[in-house]
């Protein structure tokens, strides 16, 4: 028997939604939408409940309000909102339109907490819900940035801009050229610190996800670029964006806590949930700054070493002025050869580090994988979509067992299970599907009986909580 279409799911007849009666049903509600969408975690499912819902005007909005990279609601914790009956009045779209301050920070602090619970008070449990989901940049449905695009068009929302190395291989290395510069390949969670021209700070996540750390840089970021001797025109200064790694120090800030560790910490900054005490151990190590309008644009065409040296000469006249060094920039060696570049490399790892990036010093920045940065690494990572969550057996009976994990492309298909904690096997499944998790592997292999590529010796690294779509697997 042949498995159900994604229309018959939907009880589709030549695209378009019926009830058993035969008449035309399409949800008016976006809570509605959002509910179904969340109901099926197949790809396929997704799209062809947005496909049937193309022209509502109202469901496009909030897709934009929550999935939008750079519209931020600045606010840590929804509030508890009481109300009446009779104050249920307002609809989705005034909501909507209410939010607009938020985004512009003309109200912070209590106020805007208070303006925020006006909202939600205004408004039935099921709007209230959606408005809930857009503030918190989450519709918890399993929907991306790329989905949507996929159904409404490519630029119907911004994708964030990422630059990421290129993969460890011979092909690859053609493109470096010597000298070349080394970095350590830090082993954190990846951010930008994105500062405007009008002086507000944001930390953001390599997919744009608001990192809530409560303006724990927003000082030392300002330093560096609004009291530095080579910025005394301050009408010259359109943003800016550091490019790096966040890491966290022990509770005596004596030395840096492991990746998983660390990350289990910034990811309550993802969350919202992280402590005073917690923030204040974060630092960054920085590789780039790219002006904040080449950023948006996807291309910066100023060398990679120009760059560089007015960071360089920035946080030095900071360092000056400020008591911590919260932003370090990522020390560079220059090789000759790839023989050098291999020592550095071997050395990294006998220090306990993940491996290291190669660069050529006049590459610009792009919004893609850069040919002109290799990540030399022991191991292999990649960060899967989990698709479903199988019952595990003897002590885990009833617990997480593994997870079943795909690829960005559908190409590559496996079940993780080594790597959990017990304490992550006792958490309920709807935590871990349509999430992105870090695996690492020994190898790519293809199954000799289905022809389906798969990846040898799996283990489970972390939830990706910054991250909102999964890897290719080359």
């Amino acid at each position: 028997m042949q498995p159900a279409t994604a229309e018959e799911m939907l009880g589709l007849r030549d695209g378009r939604p019926f009830d058993s009666y035969g008449e035309k049903v399409i949800p008016e509600q976006v809570h509605e939408i959002l509910t179904r969408l969340e109901s099926d975690n197949s790809r396929l499912f997704k799209e062809t409940v947005l496909t049937i819902n193309e022209d509502h005007k109202q469901l496009k909005r909030v897709l934009k309000a929550a999935l939008d990279p750079y519209t931020q609601y600045y606010q840590r914790k929804i509030p508890v909102a009481e109300r009446s009956c009779e104050a249920t009045t307002k609809t989705l779209d005034w909501a909507l339109d209410q939010l607009i301050p938020l985004t512009k920070r003309e109200y912070t602090g209590n106020a805007a907490i208070e303006h925020l619970t006006k909202i939600l008070v205004s408004l039935t449990d099921e709007n209230a819900e959606v408005i809930k989901r857009v503030v918190t940049k989450d519709l918890k449905c399993g929907v991306s940035v790329k989905t949507v695009n996929k159904v409404f068009g490519k630029n119907f929302i911004d994708t964030y801009p990422c630059m990421l190395a290129s993969a460890m291989n011979k092909k690859n290395f053609e493109a470096i050229k010597y000298p070349a510069l080394v970095q350590t390949k830090m082993d954190g969670m990846r951010c930008n610190i994105i500062i405007d021209k009008e002086g507000a700070v944001d930390v953001r996540s390599r997919n744009g996800k608001q990192i809530m750390l409560d303006g724990h840089f927003d000082n030392f970021v300002k330093a560096v670029f609004y009291k530095s001797a080579t910025l005394a025109n301050l009408d010259n200064f359109h943003g800016a964006v550091l490019d790096g790694e966040l890491l966290v120090l022990d509770e005596n800030e004596s030395f840096l806590l492991d990746r998983k560790t660390g990350n289990g910490i910034l990811n309550k900054a993802v969350k919202g949930t992280i402590t005073p005490e917690e923030t204040e151990r974060v630092r960054m190590e920085c590789w780039d700054m790219i002006p904040l309008e080449d950023f948006k644009a996807g291309v910066c065409k100023i060398p990679y070493f120009d760059r560089l040296a007015v960071l360089d000469e920035r946080m030095k006249a900071t360092y000056n002025i400020q008591e911590k060094q919260l932003v370090g920039i990522l020390p560079i060696t220059p090789v000759d050869n790839y023989d050098q570049a291999e020592l550095l490399f071997n050395q990294a790892l006998a220090k306990g580090e993940e491996g290291v990036i190669v660069k050529n010093g006049d590459s610009p920045w792009e919004n893609k994988r850069s040919k002109y940065q290799v990540k030399m690494k022991a191991e292999l990572e990649a960060d899967l979509l989990v698709e479903e969550v199988n019952f595990g057996t003897g002590k885990y009976e009833h617990l997480v067992g593994s997870l079943s994990c795909t690829s960005a492309d559908g190409k590559v298909t496996v079940n993780v299970g080594s790597g959990l904690s017990d304490e992550q096997r006792k958490m309920p499944f709807k935590d871990f599907i349509g999430k992105i998790v870090s695996v690492k592997y020994n190898e790519k292999i293809k199954d000799k009986a289905t022809g389906n590529w798969s990846l040898f010796l799996p283990i489970f690294q972390e939830l990706r909580l910054d991250k909102t779509e999964a890897d290719n697997v080359k």
